[in-house]
C-alpha cells in the first residue's frame, strides 16, 4: 500500500519538489476558517499545485499566484454559497474538483450544472469521488505517469 513518502518519490521521478511552507498553510486555514486535512498538507509539502495528470489545480497559496485556492474558494462562497467546510481544487472545463475539509469523500469532482448543489450533495450527474486527498493526488500522479509514457 502506498504511503505520502512512495507518492513523493514517484512525483519528484516527474517533477521537481515545488511545496509550501507550514506557515502558508496556516494562514490559508485562517483565512477560509476551516483545517486542512492531514494528507492535504503532507502532500502541499512538495506538490503546490499545477498541471498534473491532465488537470490544473490552482496554487495553494493564499497571494501573489492567480488562481490560488483561497480566491477561487471565497469567490465561490460568494457565488453558490459553498459551504464553509470546502476548498475548490480546481475548475476543469464544465466541471469543478472540491475537497470537503471535514467528511470523506474528501474529493468531489462535480458537473458545473450541479455545483449548486454541493450543499445537499444530491448531483443530478454523478460525481467522481475519492475518499482522501492522497487518493485523488495519487491518482494524478499515475495519470501524469501514463501521459509521460505515451510520449
Amino acid at each position: 500500500m502506498l504511503n505520502v513518502d512512495d507518492i513523493r518519490e514517484r512525483y519528484n521521478q516527474l517533477y521537481p519538489e515545488d511545496g509550501v511552507m507550514e506557515n502558508t498553510l496556516e494562514r490559508i486555514e485562517d483565512i477560509l476558517q476551516l483545517k486542512l486535512p492531514t494528507d492535504f498538507r503532507n502532500i502541499a509539502k512538495f506538490y503546490s499545485g499545477g498541471l498534473l495528470g491532465g488537470i490544473s489545480c490552482f496554487a495553494f497559496t493564499h497571494e501573489h499566484i492567480t488562481p490560488n485556492i483561497v480566491d477561487e474558494t471565497l469567490r465561490l462562497r460568494t457565488s453558490i454559497n459553498l459551504p464553509s467546510n470546502f476548498v475548490v481544487l480546481a475548475e476543469p472545463p464544465n466541471s469543478l474538483i472540491i475537497m470537503d475539509t471535514q467528511n470523506p469523500p474528501s474529493i468531489i469532482w462535480c458537473d458545473a450544472t450541479d455545483t449548486k448543489r454541493i450543499s445537499t450533495m444530491t448531483f443530478i450527474s454523478p460525481p467522481t469521488l475519492w475518499e482522501t486527498f492522497f487518493d485523488f493526488f495519487t491518482k494524478l500522479v499515475e495519470d501524469e505517469e501514463e501521459e509521460q509514457l505515451e510520449e
